[in-house]
């Protein structure tokens, strides 16, 4: 099992202070059949709301395949984790090993847990997706390479793999850092408005010629590769905010967005 890491600091380490934490939330609804998402992956207290009210906007299935970004540049670069299960405040979430197996087969990529030994964006998905769904199992991937050409190819092996599978496919990705929450918003809504219209190579090609500093793009180019192959036809955002409005500074924000794909 991957023991958690940031139970306590990341998110509460108990799951009745998660469950009241998310208690006022709305969701949406109905409910959607989406085949793709992206959540945001900070702190709860900045980004939990989004992230919940993203996920709680979907039917969880029974199989939730996971793409984070390696902040740390450990492992191997296409990184499926190897563990059966991992550990959140309301037990274990287990794995579908034979998924991962499968999705690791592929040239570039291969089971490895040490992407994933203090990794905090897929962690923090976890307790979420464990109350909305508690017999949902996952496949964890972290992608730190971002060659097009190469995600393209992983994304078809992927869609090989799951067609004839309900399977929801998550990037977890924040979006503009340490800017001021206006050019955040106008940077980040060029990225937002290629991908409601699932334009997978103009949502890539926005961030890199804008250097915009969306952490999880690579993530997010491969599940919008993936989403796009397994029939979405249209990106919703359910929210976007800023950790300004907690903090109450708006000159140096990290930006945050919650979308689904269907």
């Amino acid at each position: 099992m991957r023991r958690s890491v940031y139970a306590g600091s990341f998110y509460p380490a108990h799951g009745k202070e998660i469950v009241s934490f998310f208690n006022s939330i709305k969701c949406r609804d109905p409910k959607i059949n989406a085949i793709g998402a992206i959540c945001p992956h900070a702190g709860y207290i900045y980004s939990g709301k989004t992230a919940y009210k993203t996920l709680c906007s979907i039917n969880i299935p029974e199989t939730v395949v996971i793409f984070c970004p390696n902040h740390r540049g450990l492992g191997w670069a296409l990184a499926i984790s190897p563990d059966e299960s991992w550990e959140t405040p309301f037990g274990e979430i287990k794995v579908d090993l034979d998924l991962s197996r499968e999705i690791a087969s592929f040239a570039y990529a291969k089971l490895d847990g040490t992407a994933h030994l203090y990794e905090h964006s897929l962690e923090v998905q976890l307790p979420i997706i464990k109350l909305l769904n508690p017999s949902t199992k996952i496949v964890a991937v972290s992608v730190g390479l971002g060659d097009k050409d190469i995600l393209k190819d992983f994304a078809l092996h992927i869609y090989n793999k799951t067609k004839e599978k309900d399977v929801l496919f998550i990037a977890s990705s924040d979006m503009s850092h340490y800017v001021p929450a206006e050019y955040a918003k106008e940077q980040d809504f060029k990225v937002i408005k290629a991908m409601e219209v699932l334009n997978v190579e103009l949502t890539y090609n926005v961030v890199e010629r804008n250097n915009i500093s969306m952490c999880g793009i690579y993530p997010a180019y491969l599940m919008l590769n993936i989403a796009k192959l397994k029939g979405a036809t249209k990106g919703e955002v359910i929210e976007y905010t800023n950790s300004g409005v907690v903090t109450g500074d708006f000159n140096e924000v990290v930006a945050y967005l919650g979308m689904i794909f269907y």
